[in-house]
C-alpha cells in the first residue's frame, strides 16, 4: 500500500512482502487510497484518539525522563535513562505511529471531507495534522514531509518516492502554521452539510472550543519561536478555565498510556530524584506527596482514566507570564497568569486550596520583580507541567536553565544534555536520503537553529 510506504519498503527489502500484507490486513480493512468508503464521522474519532495516544505514550515517556522528572530504573529503560540504549531503533514506533497511524489517516479525512464540503471535519483534520505535525519536527529536528509518499494517498506507483528528502524543520513550522491557519478558516465557515458531533472524542463537536484550541497551538508556536508577543496574545485568546483544556479523557476499559505502561512495565519507571529534590527545596511538599510514589496501576495520579491533555489552561497561563516577563509586560499581568498556572498545576493533581496558597507565598516561589523572576515563572511551569512532552521543549529552548534553589540540570552519563530524537532505524536504513542531508546526527546535536528562532 502506497499509503504505507515505509513499512513496505522494509518488508520488500527481506522479501517478505505476501507476509506483510498478511499482518498489514489485520489491522487495516480499508484501501487508504479510497477515503470516501469510510465515513468521516468513522474516522475522527480514531485519529484523535491516536494522537492522544502517542502524545501521552512514547511522547510523554521519552521527553519526561530526558527532561529528568522520570527515570528509567530497571531492565532496558536503565540503558535508555543514561541514554546508551536510546538507539535509533528506540524510535521507531514512535516515527510509524506519527507518520503511518496520524499523517495517513488525517489525509485521508480531510480529503475525503474535501470531496464532500464537510468543512468543520476538514478543518479539525487540519487542526490535528499540524499538532502533530510540530511535535514532530519538535522531537526530531529536519524530517521527511512535502515528498513523503504518505501525504499523497492518491498517488499512482510512478509518483511514489521511496526516499523523500529531508526538509527543514523552518519550512515544517511554516507548514504548521498554515495548517492550522486553514482548519481556523474551514471552522469560522458553514459545516457544509454535516456537523460534527459526539464522534469528536476531543470537543464532542463544540467548535468554539476548537477555535479556542488553534490560538493554544498557536501561543506554544510562536513560543518556540521566540516571538514573545504573538505568543502572549493567543495564550489570552485561548482558554478561559481548565475545562476548555485540548484533552481526552480515558476510561476503566480503555487506560491512559501511563497506567498501561505501569501495567505492563511495573517498575521500570520511578519518579526522578532530580524532581524530587528540586519540590523538596521549594517546599512543594503537598504534590509531592501526590506524585513520588511508586508507579504502579493505583498511582493516584497516572490514572486508568486519566485526561491527557495536548493543550492546557496552565501551559497559556505560563506562557503569558514568561512572554510579558521577557517583554517587559505589566508585573500586575505577569503575576496574576503565573498564579493562575501555578493554581491550575495544583488543581491538576489533587492538591487542595491550601496547599496552594502555603506554596506561593513562599518568597523561593513568590515574584519580587527581580531578575529572577524569569527562572521561576519556568521552574514552576517545569513542575506544573508534570511528564507533559512540552517541558522537552522548554528546558532545551532556555538551554537547560538552573531551576530551584539547589537543583540544576547535569546529565545522566558523560557531559552532554540530550537535545533531539534519534532518528529511527528504520529510516536510516531505507531513506538513502538520510546519509547526505542528516549526517551523523545524535541526541546530542542540537535541533535546527533550536533557541534562535526556526
Amino acid at each position: 500500500m502506497k499509503a504505507l510506504k515505509y513499512f513496505v519498503l522494509g518488508c520488500l527489502s527481506v522479501g517478505f512482502l505476501i507476509s506483510c500484507e498478511s499482518f498489514l490486513a489485520e489491522d487495516i480493512n480499508v484501501d487508504p487510497n479510497k477515503p470516501s468508503n469510510v465515513p468521516v464521522s468513522a474516522m475522527l474519532p480514531n485519529i484523535e484518539i491516536r494522537v492522544v495516544d502517542v502524545y501521552g505514550g512514547d511522547t510523554s515517556r521519552f521527553n519526561s525522563m530526558l527532561s529528568q522528572q522520570v527515570e528509567g530504573v530497571a531492565r532496558q529503560w536503565t540503558s535508555f535513562n543514561n541514554y546508551s540504549g536510546l538507539t535509533p531503533n528506540r524510535f521507531d514506533t514512535a516515527w510509524d505511529n506519527y507518520y503511518e497511524n496520524i499523517l495517513v489517516e488525517v489525509n485521508n479525512m480531510i480529503a475525503a471531507a474535501d470531496d464532500l464540503g464537510y468543512r468543520h471535519y476538514s478543518g479539525i483534520g487540519k487542526v490535528l495534522k499540524g499538532f502533530a505535525l510540530m511535535n514532530m519536527t519538535d522531537c526530531w529536528g529536519n524530517v521527511p514531509y512535502f515528498q513523503a509518499a504518505v501525504l499523497y494517498p492518491n498517488a499512482s506507483d510512478a509518483e511514489l518516492i521511496l526516499s523523500p528528502e529531508i526538509d527543514s524543520r523552518s519550512a515544517i513550522y511554516d507548514e504548521v502554521l498554515s495548517l492550522i491557519t486553514d482548519g481556523e478558516s474551514d471552522l469560522n465557515g458553514g459545516n457544509g452539510g454535516l456537523a460534527v458531533g459526539s464522534d469528536d472524542v476531543i470537543y464532542g463537536g463544540d467548535i468554539a472550543k476548537w477555535l479556542d484550541a488553534i490560538k493554544a497551538i498557536k501561543a506554544r508556536y510562536y513560543l518556540h519561536k521566540g516571538e514573545y508577543a504573538q505568543a502572549a496574545s493567543n495564550a489570552r485568546d485561548a482558554f478561559e478555565s481548565p475545562e476548555d483544556n485540548m484533552s481526552y479523557t480515558y476510561s476503566a476499559s480503555q487506560q491512559a498510556g501511563w497506567w498501561r505502561f505501569n501495567d505492563g512495565r511495573t517498575g521500570d519507571i520511578e519518579f526522578h530524584p532530580f524532581l524530587r529534590d528540586l519540590m523538596t527545596d521549594l517546599g512543594d511538599t503537598a504534590r509531592l506527596a501526590i506524585l513520588d510514589q511508586t508507579f504502579i496501576t493505583s498511582h493516584p495520579y497516572h490514572k486508568a482514566d486519566y485526561e491527557q491533555d495536548l493543550v492546557s489552561y496552565r501551559e497559556m497561563q505560563f506562557i503569558i507570564a514568561e512572554s510579558l516577563q521577557r517583554t517587559g509586560g505589566s508585573a500586575a499581568q505577569i503575576n496574576d497568569a503565573y498564579f493562575q498556572g501555578i493554581a491550575a498545576a495544583f488543581f491538576e493533581v489533587g492538591a487542595t486550596e491550601a496547599d496552594l496558597l502555603a506554596y506561593v507565598n513562599n518568597p523561593d516561589v513568590a515574584l519580587d520583580g527581580t531578575s529572577g523572576d524569569l527562572k521561576k515563572i519556568l521552574t514552576q511551569k517545569y513542575l506544573g507541567l508534570y511528564t507533559h512532552p512540552e517541558v522537552f521543549n522548554d528546558l532545551r529552548r532556555n538551554d537547560y536553565p538552573d531551576l530551584g534553589i539547589d537543583s540544576s540540570f547535569s546529565p545522566t552519563s558523560g557531559s552532554l544534555m540530550p537535545q533531539r530524537w534519534n532518528y529511527p532505524g528504520d529510516e536510516l536504513l531505507f531513506n538513502q536520503n538520510f546519509a547526505d542531508q542528516i549526517g551523523s546526527a545524535t541526541l546530542f546535536s542540537p535541533a535546527p537553529a533550536w533557541g534562535s528562532g526556526l
